[in-house]
């Protein structure tokens, strides 16, 4: 019976709202909106502009949803793109995420060169650092994965996808300060997680680790094209049977060989293992480690600026 009244209100809900905005309708009568932009001071928009360039926030205008609500896509008079995330207005990031532009890349469109993929690893490591370390109060980001870290034209980094997110316990900041149990993309969850329901920094560092991996090797974390057909792994653990067999040059992205950059490459495939594989979590390095590793590696790019980052 409770199901059946639950499908029957869904049902009455659906032929209600058949364009699925009705709650846009029902906020018309606001004059105005603050937008809370990535780079910039929180401004102000009417809100009948806004309603207007997502035609009343149309399901046609849908581009994606997460764990805090779905985007929509914004197109204004003057012709200025911008994504609302109800109703919370960022500025639009055309090259998507990291995870398209690894893994859905389209016949004939060129695989991301090893320099840009460098240049996001340090930008999204820096992101991450800041709000283990930095930020107050500092915060784990607890669902970290390359479909979290969208690209601007310029493929900048932005973190995204905060909805597991927790504050650390300022008394002990290896602790999360409380614990529901929910995790992010399993392929990208620390082994511990399972075993204690703890969230931990090193938590993140070894999700970031992951993300590091598909900059690396171009592989899904769930899955090893360039496996044996025997392994039926995911990507850290077949890391892990290269390492151990000495072999973990052969895991680089065979459109990264050869082009003068092969000991970056491998630096950086370096510390995704320590970041993956160590022993403990004492052993696996901490985000501002991670960061400060890739920051070297890139020196010689000037991706990034003197930092005031504290431990």
């Amino acid at each position: 019976m409770f199901f059946y009244l639950r499908k029957m209100s869904r049902k009455r809900k659906k032929d209600d709202d058949p364009e699925g905005n009705k709650w846009a309708k029902s906020i018309k009568g606001s004059k105005a909106v603050q937008l809370s932009m990535f780079e910039k001071s929180t401004s102000k928009m009417r809100l009948s502009d806004l309603m207007k360039a997502t035609n009343n926030f149309s399901k046609n205008n849908i581009i994606g949803s997460g764990r805090t609500g779905t985007f929509y896509k914004a197109v204004l008079d003057d012709g200025t793109s911008l994504m609302v995330k109800r109703l919370l207005v960022y500025k639009d990031m055309p090259n998507g995420t990291l995870h398209d532009k690894l893994h859905s890349v389209n016949e004939g469109e060129k695989t991301l060169e090893w320099p840009t993929r460098l240049k996001i690893g340090i930008g999204a490591a820096k992101g991450f650092a800041w709000l283990h370390h930095n930020c107050n109060p500092r915060i784990i980001h607890r669902n970290i994965s390359s479909k979290c870290i969208l690209l601007d034209v310029e493929y900048e980094p932005k973190i995204s996808d905060f909805g597991l997110a927790q504050l650390m316990n300022p008394i002990d900041t290896h602790l999360s300060t409380f614990v529901n149990g929910e995790f992010g993309d399993f392929s990208y969850v620390a082994p511990e997680y399972a075993r204690t329901l703890m969230a931990t920094p090193k938590g993140d560092v070894y999700s970031f680790g992951v993300v590091l991996l598909e900059l690396v090797t171009g592989e899904l974390p769930t899955s090893v094209t360039k496996a044996p057909e025997t392994f039926k792994g995911n990507l850290v653990e077949w890391i892990s049977q290269l390492s151990g067999e000495s072999k973990l040059q052969d895991a680089v992205d065979q459109s990264l060989t050869g082009k003068g950059y092969d000991s970056e490459i491998f630096q950086v495939l370096k510390g995704a293992c320590r970041c993956v594989l160590s022993a403990s979590l004492k052993e696996r390095p901490t985000m501002f480690e991670v960061y400060q590793l890739l920051r070297a590696i890139g020196e010689q790019y000037h991706f990034t600026t003197d930092d005031a980052f504290r431990e």
